[in-house]
């Protein structure tokens, strides 16, 4: 691979960023850029701009793509295909706000699709946040796009809102089944806001709970959503309940809590010590 396919391989994979970042980044991801001056690395920067393949942002397109330093200090690039792609994404999400649900839908549809290539502003993630309690296809959409931008850092603006509408699709959405990916998606987004409507929820699933299958499914379900942290924070409260249940003589749903807080415990633990340099 030469060295023009690795600055490009490079903006794909991680989008627009300051001339400065990729030039000291690229001599180091693989053999092929060591050897390659900055100087020459410029060089065949600029020859790909020239070329049509790579794009400097201006400050307008700097600010759509969500970086707050526009004042034209530092210089972005991306490929210009991506350019295009955010256009277009951004016509789709400032679209959602008509009222059009067969637009707002499709519009869903192609966010999904170019779900890894394109970055969200907080605002425009409140505009994906307001549809939710409409439409429970729009839900399930919306909520694996809010998933990935809050794995990366990028949350709602209106955290208000964000709150609001979780709960709401967790009750019109979700009332009556105890694992599925929108559901999944929203204890995610709880648990990322430290949110105790997780623990409500899992004290509500828990009592559902019938036999031990039904248990490690669900225990794997919360912690697949992120959930432990909340967990483990909360483990008066859940301890508490636990004795609740075995006082009424419910040993299946009371050993899923005793599960359930453990897997937490030591699925937090495990970084410690590995950070200090313990044994596990």
């Amino acid at each position: 691979m030469n060295i023009e396919h690795e600055i490009i391989d490079y903006l794909s994979v991680h989008g627009a960023v300051r001339t400065t970042e990729l030039i000291e980044t690229i001599p180091d991801l693989h053999k092929i850029g060591r050897g390659y001056s900055k100087e020459t690395l410029y060089r065949r920067l600029k020859q790909l701009i020239e070329s049509g393949k790579i794009k400097r942002l201006t400050d307008d397109e700097v600010g759509a793509f969500g970086y707050t330093d526009t004042d034209g200090r530092a210089e972005y690039i991306d490929l210009a295909i991506a350019v295009e792609r955010k256009k277009h994404i951004d016509a789709l999400i400032e679209g959602l706000t008509k009222g059009d649900l067969v637009f707002q839908k499709t519009a869903f549809r192609d966010l999904i699709r170019y779900k890894e290539k394109y970055r969200l502003r907080p605002k425009q993630l409140d505009e994906i946040v307001q549809l939710l309690p409409e439409d429970p296809e729009i839900a399930d959409y919306g909520l694996q796009i809010l998933r990935m931008f809050v794995s990366r850092g990028i949350h709602p603006e209106n955290n208000h809102d964000f709150s609001k509408n979780l709960h709401a699709v967790l009750e019109v959405f979700c009332k009556e089944v105890t694992i599925d990916r929108k559901k999944g998606n929203i204890l995610f987004l709880l648990s990322a806001n430290d949110d105790h409507r997780v623990i409500e929820s899992l004290k509500d699933d828990i009592r559902k709970i019938q036999t031990r299958k039904d248990s490690e499914s669900m225990v794997s379900f919360y912690l697949e959503a992120g959930a432990a942290p909340i967990i483990e924070k909360n483990r008066s409260e859940l301890f508490d309940f636990e004795c609740e249940l075995r006082r009424e003589n419910k040993d299946i749903p009371a050993d899923a809590v005793e599960t359930i807080r453990t897997s937490a415990f030591y699925e937090l633990e495990t970084p410690l010590k590995k950070s200090r340099g313990g044994k596990e």
